[in-house]
């Protein structure tokens, strides 16, 4: 092996069809892979052209200043290549319109295979907390670049994310008690952050 001999070599990564993944990205540094509004519908465009091509199922997602998350579930092995497509035309958009030159995305991105439904829930629950969480909001639906109004019918969804199979995870019946579920799950969630 070339290079540091202390090296550890990368794990690679856990995808499969049909698998359901976490995913993070983060700006190189911590720095903003956003600055505005602009910015930010770009990169919801992007995403929705990704989950398409890839066809990816896509469950939530949430945008901040610096970094994202994804909950995911892929059809083909193909999270590397989609994760590039969507990394790639982004940060391409951003060095153009900043006339900037350099990676805009630090590292690899983060991705955490979702195992059961408990850990899916889970996931969809920290996803929609995340803007609360980071501290830009005091409530997740004053977040608008976040899948979290969609889901719970506050704000209509885009095309690429598949809501019903989130209200799916949270029980039978009509959509509003899936929708119902789910905001408690939330809050559940956020009374424990709050002890």
């Amino acid at each position: 092996m070339r290079g540091d001999p202390q090296a550890v070599p990368r794990r690679p990564r856990e995808e499969a069809a049909g698998a359901f993944h976490h995913v993070v990205a983060k700006g190189n540094g911590g720095s903003a892979i956003v600055r505005d509004d602009r910015d930010k519908r770009r990169f919801v465009d992007y995403l929705g052209q990704a989950v398409t091509q890839q066809r990816w199922t896509c469950l939530a997602y949430c945008l901040l200043d610096n970094h994202f998350h994804l909950v995911l579930q892929t059809p083909e092995a193909n999270l590397g290549a989609g994760m590039q497509q969507l990394q790639s035309a982004h940060a391409q958009h951003i060095n153009r319109r900043y006339a900037r030159t350099g990676h805009l995305f630090g590292g690899r991105f983060y991705s955490r295979r979702v195992k059961d439904d408990a850990h899916l829930v889970a996931a969809l629950v920290y996803v929609s907390l995340n803007p609360v969480r980071a501290g830009v909001v005091t409530r997740p639906e004053e977040w608008p670049w976040c899948s979290y109004n969609a889901t719970v019918g506050l704000a209509p969804a885009a095309s690429f994310l598949a809501i019903e199979l989130v209200l799916e995870l949270f029980g039978d019946g009509p959509r509003e008690v899936g929708q119902a579920r789910f905001i408690q799950a939330v809050r559940d969630s956020r009374a424990r952050d709050a002890r």
